[in-house]
């Protein structure tokens, strides 16, 4: 008889098998771990970066400042004619534009009918500058959050009086309101206006052009005696008598050092008349 196949070493074969489904689990978990760390390198990788901008929101600009007072101004001899009106202190004077209503206080405001357009006139200590007399002229003005522009020199009026100026930019309420200021330093005279977007700026400046010092003046109180004149000329029947009268006592104390002082008798003098905003 044939030899029979010999029967297959059992033990050798489950070795084999075992080994083999080791090497399987192994496999199995080890694409488990690259699986499971894939989408998260992917999700970080994807991710935006945060933006800085979002973070931090930029503030927004405030308004620019408009370089005007240089233009209108300087070396412009063509002034507007109105009424006259100085600042007590002072010896220079301007016109102002006819209509708008004067409100006396330490820095006299005249207003423009529509309320959009002001002009603030007062003295300034010549040893100090314009410069700390501009926050009493931003209130009378009733201004707030002004920021100005470096001072630059002018050439201001026909009498071609040596100046510093510049623009600003303030709010009255939520409303930006254009600024500009003149300030003849030998006359210790500031002038400061301010005009709403549509508010009357071609007034501003013209009364700004007409600066002009008080010829022969030491009193200062050229301005009243011209104001007396101008008024009489329109005032009622009843009064007009009374203000030329009041004139022609102005213009004779106004070359004396004691000028100022007289103006009480000129005030008595005109016995309930209308009293000029320069002579109050």
């Amino acid at each position: 008889m044939g030899r029979q196949p010999r029967e297959p070493n059992m033990n050798i074969y489950r070795t084999v098998l075992c080994a083999v489904a080791v090497l399987g689990m192994l496999a199995c978990s080890k694409k488990d771990d690259e699986d499971g760390k894939q989408p998260a390198a992917s999700a970080s990788a994807s991710a935006p970066a945060p933006s800085a901008s979002a973070a931090e929101p930029k503030a927004e600009p405030g308004p620019a400042i408009e370089p005007r007072v240089k233009s209108e101004v300087d070396g412009r001899p063509d002034g507007i004619t109105g009424s006259p009106m100085a600042a007590t202190g002072a010896t220079a004077a301007l016109q102002t534009p006819k209509g708008w209503a004067p409100a006396k206080g330490e820095i006299t405001v005249v207003t423009a009918p529509d309320k959009k357009a002001q002009l603030a006139v007062g003295a300034f200590d010549p040893a100090e500058g314009a410069a700390p007399k501009l926050p009493a002229a931003v209130t009378a003005l009733g201004l707030t959050d002004c920021q100005w522009s470096p001072p630059e020199p002018l050439t201001v009026g026909r009498t071609k009086l040596a100046a510093t100026g510049a623009d600003g930019v303030c709010k009255r309420g939520k409303t930006v309101v254009r600024t500009a200021y003149v300030a003849p330093t030998a006359e210790k005279l500031l002038v400061v206006g301010a005009w709403d977007p549509d508010g009357d700026a071609t007034s501003v400046f013209g009364a700004m052009r007409s600066i002009a010092k008080a010829t022969g003046d030491s009193s200062g109180i050229a301005a009243c005696c011209a104001a007396l004149r101008q008024n009489a000329r329109s005032a009622p029947p009843d009064q007009a008598p009374y203000l030329v009268m009041a004139a022609s006592m102005c213009d004779g104390m106004r070359s004396s050092p004691q000028g100022r002082q007289a103006l009480a008798q000129i005030r008595a003098g005109l016995r309930g008349a209308n009293v000029p905003s320069s002579c109050r």
